[in-house]
């Protein structure tokens, strides 16, 4: 799987794949780390990355994780680049928004002729197992629904238009 990480203002490129061993092989912008990883408590993390052992704690905060390492808290957003594509899914051409992959549509929050702003939630689509909150590309008037709550649509699905 492949991440987008946010650090104190830092993005880094990660990607994480578990081994035949049950350990974890992560890329941390180029750099490969072998990690194995235990969770004693739902908060609590023991993790051995490249033979060094290191204990951290994690919980949910907004937008990301609340992370304590070393007595040292830092919020980390981590970003799944699928999801992202799918919530920053729009093309600038005409205001259209499209699905960046196939999924559900859940909801439509808007109709053809209401206004809208930039980055007005829009539509939900449902993509695997996940719901993913759409957002208007541009202010506008919604100019034509292309979709309907419930209907599958594919990668490049034109779900609606804002002119």
């Amino acid at each position: 799987m492949k991440y987008e990480i946010t650090i104190e203002d830092t993005l880094r490129h990660v990607e994480v794949e578990r081994t035949r061993e049950g350990k974890f092989r992560v890329v941390v912008d180029g750099v490969v780390h072998l990690v194995d990883l235990s969770r004693p408590t739902p908060e609590a993390f023991q993790m051995l990355i490249d033979d060094a052992s290191w204990e951290a704690g994690a919980v949910a905060a907004e937008g990301g994780w609340l992370v304590d390492l070393m007595g040292l808290s830092t919020e980390v957003q981590v970003v799944d680049p699928r999801r992202k594509a799918l919530r920053l899914s729009a093309g600038t051409a005409g205001g259209t928004l499209t699905s960046q992959m196939p999924g559900r549509v859940v909801r439509c929050f808007v109709a053809a002729g209401d206004v809208v702003t930039k980055g007005q939630p829009v539509c939900v689509v449902e993509a695997m197992k996940m719901e993913n909150e759409l957002k208007a590309p541009i202010d506008g008037t919604v100019a034509e629904v292309f979709v309907s709550e419930g209907q599958t649509v594919e990668t490049g699905a034109r779900l609606l238009r804002i002119a």
